[in-house]
């Protein structure tokens, strides 16, 4: 559980709101003297011009303020007063506007998402939740890169502590470095302001919501003219789903100084509790056919099931797992930063940012088998797959006798401390200033980047093979500690303890120019990173320590882009940029190296406007990304580096379950065909017996033929599952030794694959007049599989061709993948030659929708009886979403129907609409105002996939100045 710091920071909190309190008590009458006027740091955006929902300037784009205008890139900007009209609390709802965004998916292109959050592969939500809730789709591509004024925070914060959020799309890898090839999300902390302010807000709502937001700011007037800001917010929530609440605490502290009259030093802290209860799987998958060994171990077989359903619950809002299930966060940040003016035109940032988070949590994991456990704690129930109308290929829609929940628990404390230190020179002048034609303005930025994280998890389970059971027709709560009947369930033990360290070293310059009186403006710069990822696994059942060393490598970006001026109203701008995310998974391919840093190009063309005297504002863009490199894991790849494998001598197989000794109904018949081609080899010493096990050597001509029997009968005439091959002991040899999965060789070897988004993109914003405003969003994304990893050329040996190695087996969903041989390999001798034939090359493989449209607008009354009531209306429309593309996350597995054809399901269109009415008033002389948010104005509880839209909430707010 948590540890000290979370007294420190509690007192260090109610010191710095009694702090804020008392300055904010203290007479201010001396401001009303004459003040010095100090100018604007570089690396500050001056958001003097901003108005309403529209901002003019811009620090994201080139780490130094600039007109968004002038900049060749797309660039949003969401304002404080947009950020309060739409009633947003935390950095997630603050971009729910955001075009081409997407903050729940379902389908992340085969990321391996579904057993690393909590619920695993019983939580229909993808990459986006993240505990971290920092994990969002940009233009289709999974990102973390959250930052805070340019540093990175991979943790959520509370919108209450923003002053405005920036979104950068594309590949940013100039400026910020690592992960980011659909976009970056830059937020920047409200600062102290020039006059005095202190507010308090309270707010309402159904489902158990309360919040309380304190701000507190001022900057002195003395001479180091010291100024604070401070936020702390309370809020608690209930849920739509049974029994889910969280309780949150979040304070936010900014100090600024001047210590000279060039000098300005930065003192920023966040410090955040957050508590949530009942956050485990609301149902599990409805299958109950494999066995309690593949349930523990292959719950990738569990995609292809729907939910399991009670009559006496709701699936949209039961939760099954019961209330233990939880999930503690505790996070920091300070960020010290100093910048000082050398010259009119030569400046420097110095900034370092520590921060760390803490997350405590328990989970339920299993599923549903069959014949195991105690016998009470049994029953039937409806299985139910993926495709309801079509079916699947491995189980039947219907009924499944004697099945029981198999499940256990796990414990798991995750630290990750994360440093980062950030130096930037910037040198301004000017050429040629008299002329209007060559007139020349130039800035060059250099800057310096490192940045480390330290990532500790250390997890407990139940004891090794062991299980708790619970009946599958019985909805009452999953308890911790106990079985469905009320007996005790196993104990908990030690499990692993990963310890992962990884750096990144960058250093950039950039140069930003403008000539032609201004009209021409081109950014442009390179960047080298250094990158270096060092982890530790202890596991304690195995008694094993498994270290992974990476290597530093380096990798250089750049980025360049030009803007034209047509007229002082509209501007055209092209761009070609790069993004790097390095190995820092330590991930091998299959000849064993460690996998390069996958890299991502993007080419863009837009324009941008700002007619009517600034009341219409907006960018129109057309981009591609092809993102090179992505790790892909096909289970059954041949991995010849893991060389275990003798070529050169007989092939031979462990053939116990994969013989006529062991026919039976529910085997596709195979081996009752190949019987004579068994007796022949049994004859000839081909199949022989070692302590009850049967092996075959199949490079002899008898054991080549009953392989050949059984292969292609299962290929033709008695199409289903024979049996399991590939059994491995001292006594096999054969080339499935070198296949990709960890139980072969101790690690997972992954292909290298590539994956690309396009589409054009729209943002507008209009104020036709001073009282009434709109922001009205347009995404058209295109996300397509170039290529769905290449094979590599296995090396065989004087032992010939093993023809059926695991990737020649003739499964539906594995192997040949319900293709021929010929289909898949143009050269069967010759596995380089795969053709990947069913995994998704053209194919989306993602959930982004192909269109997404989102607007707000906003109407105040000035005058007559209206007056100070605001009125908003918003909307966000989505189109169809691929939520299953029919290859499980897991293990890169087909799922195909009845009639062999792939899986592939998709969501309704969705359109969503929410309220606001305001009313601002005079409470004596104090601005006062009161606030409803009504968010699913239409009540739409329809299910989008596997994910119900949440119900209709409100929210209530009341807010004063004090």
């Amino acid at each position: 559980m948590f540890t000290k710091p979370r007294t420190a920071w509690a007192c260090f909190g109610a010191c710095s709101v009694g702090l804020a309190a008392f300055l904010s008590a203290q007479s201010t009458d001396e401001s009303e003297t004459e003040e010095e006027i100090f100018e604007l740091s570089p690396f500050q955006v001056d958001a003097s011009d901003d108005s309403g929902y529209r901002a003019t300037n811009t620090i994201s784009g080139t780490r130094l303020n600039a007109a968004i205008k002038d900049i060749p890139m797309p660039i949003e900007v969401i304002t404080d007063e947009f950020i309060k009209d739409t009633g947003s609390t935390d950095l997630r709802q603050s971009l729910a506007y955001s075009a081409g965004m997407v903050m729940s998916s379902q389908n992340d292109a085969g990321a391996g998402n579904s057993f690393n959050t909590i619920g695993g592969v019983h939580n229909p939500e993808g990459a986006t939740s993240n505990k971290t809730q920092t994990s969002y789709k940009v233009r289709g591509f999974i990102t973390d890169a959250t930052l805070r004024d340019g540093f990175r925070r991979q943790f959520s914060t509370d919108a209450a502590n923003i002053g405005r959020v920036e979104v950068i799309r594309g590949p940013a890898a100039l400026l910020y470095g690592i992960g980011n090839f659909g976009g970056i999300v830059n937020y920047l902390p409200k600062l102290p302001s020039e006059d005095k302010t202190q507010h308090i807000t309270l707010s309402t709502g159904n489902q158990k919501h309360f919040r309380a937001v304190y701000e507190a700011g001022d900057t002195m007037d003395n001479d180091m003219r010291f100024g604070y800001y401070v936020t702390a917010v309370h809020e608690q929530n209930g849920s739509y789903t049974e029994l889910a609440e969280d309780n949150r605490q979040f304070i936010s502290p900014i100090f600024t100084f001047r210590p000279t009259e060039k000098t300005e030093v930065t003192i920023d802290m966040e410090y955040g509790l957050e508590s949530k209860n009942a956050v485990g799987f609301q149902s599990v998958r409805a299958r109950g056919d494999l066995s309690s060994e593949n349930v523990a171990s292959q719950q990738d077989r569990l995609e292809r099931a729907g939910f399991l359903q009670f009559p006496d619950k709701e699936i949209r809002t039961m939760r099954w797992s019961g209330p233990d299930t939880f999930l503690d966060t505790e996070s920091y940040n300070i960020r010290l930063q100093a910048t000082h003016s050398f010259s009119e035109n030569l400046n420097l940032l110095l900034g370092y940012n520590s921060s760390k988070v803490e997350f405590d949590s328990r989970d339920v994991s299993g599923g549903i088998t069959n014949n195991v456990g105690p016998e009470n704690l049994r029953s039937t129930i409806t299985v139910i797959p993926a495709s309801v109308e079509n079916g699947d290929a491995e189980f039947i829609y219907g009924e499944v006798t004697d099945a029981i929940f198999q499940g256990s628990w796990s414990d798991r404390n995750e630290v990750v401390d994360r440093d980062q230190i950030r130096v930037e020179l910037n040198y301004n002048f000017g050429l040629f200033e008299n002329s209007e034609v060559l007139n020349l303005q130039n800035s060059f930025l250099l800057g310096r980047s490192e940045e480390s994280s330290v990532k500790d998890v250390f997890t407990r389970g139940t004891l090794e093979n062991e299980f708790f059971y619970w009946d599958p027709t019985d909805s009452s709560y999953m308890r911790f500690g106990v079985n469905g009947d009320g007996t005790a369930a196993p104990d908990m033990e030690d499990v692993s303890d990963i310890h992962d360290l990884s750096w990144n070293q960058g250093t950039y310059i950039v140069y930003q120019g403008s000539w032609l009186d201004e009209r021409l403006t081109a950014v442009a710069g390179m960047r080298r990173d250094r990158n270096d990822f060092r982890g530790m696994v202890t596991d304690f059942r195995q008694d094993t320590v498994t270290r992974n060393d990476a290597g530093a490598k380096e990798k250089d970006t750049s980025q360049v882009g030009i803007t034209f001026a047509l007229n002082k109203q509209i501007s055209v701008y092209a761009l070609k940029a790069e993004g790097v995310m390095p190995n820092f998974d330590g991930n091998r391919d299959v000849y064993g190296n460690a996998m390069d840093a996958v890299t991502a190009e993007s080419e863009e063309a837009g324009i941008k406007f700002d007619l009517m005297d600034g009341k219409l504002s907006g960018t129109i863009s057309a981009y591609r990304i092809k993102q090179t490199g992505t790790p892909i894991y096909y289970w059954w790849a041949p991995a010849p580096a893991k060389g275990r494998f003798d070529p050169d001598a007989d092939i031979i197989y462990n053939v116990s379950d994969f013989n006529p000794t062991v026919e039976a109904d529910w085997r596709n018949g195979s081996f009752t065909v190949a019987a004579p081609q068994w007796d022949a080899a049994v004859a000839s010493g081909a199949a022989y017996q070692i302590d009850d096990s049967w092996y075959l050597n199949a490079s002899s001509p008898e054991g080549e033929a009953y392989m050949d029997t059984v292969f292609n009968a299962s290929k033709t005439t008695n199409p289903g599952w024979p049996g399991w091959l590939y059994i491995q002991d001292d006594n096999t040899n054969n080339a499935t030794l070198d296949f990709a999965a960890a139980e072969a060789g101790g690690y997972d070897a992954f292909l290298s694959g590539d994956q690309e988004s396009s589409g054009w993109e729209a943002q507008f914003n209009f104020a036709p007049t001073d009282n009434m405003q709109f922001v009205l969003n347009y995404a058209q994304t295109k996300r397509t599989v170039v290529n769905a990893g290449a094979f590599p050329e296995y090396p065989w040996g004087a032992g010939g061709v093993d023809k059926w190695a695991v990737w020649y087996f003739p499964d539906g969903a594995w192997g040949l993948s319900g293709y021929s041989l010929e289909d898949q390999y143009l050269d069967p001798d010759d596995t380089s030659t795969w053709q990947g034939r069913g995994y998704g090359a053209g194919e989306k493989q993602d959930d982004t929708p192909r269109h997404a449209l989102s607007g707000w607008g906003n109407y105040r009354f000035n005058d007559g009886a209206m007056a100070g009531f605001s009125l908003g209306l918003g909307f966000q429309y989505e189109s169809e979403r691929e939520y299953f593309s029919g290859i499980t996350d897991g293990s890169g597995q087909l799922v195909t129907d009845t009639n062999g054809q792939r899986v592939v399901l998709e969501t309704d269109p969705r359109l969503n609409i929410d309220a606001m009415a305001k009313y601002e008033f005079n409470l004596g002389d104090r601005n006062a105002h009161v606030q409803l948010n009504v968010y699913n104005v239409m009540n739409d509880q329809s299910a989008y996939g596997y994910i119900y839209a949440k119900p209709t909430t409100y929210r209530l707010q009341f807010g004063m100045d004090l």
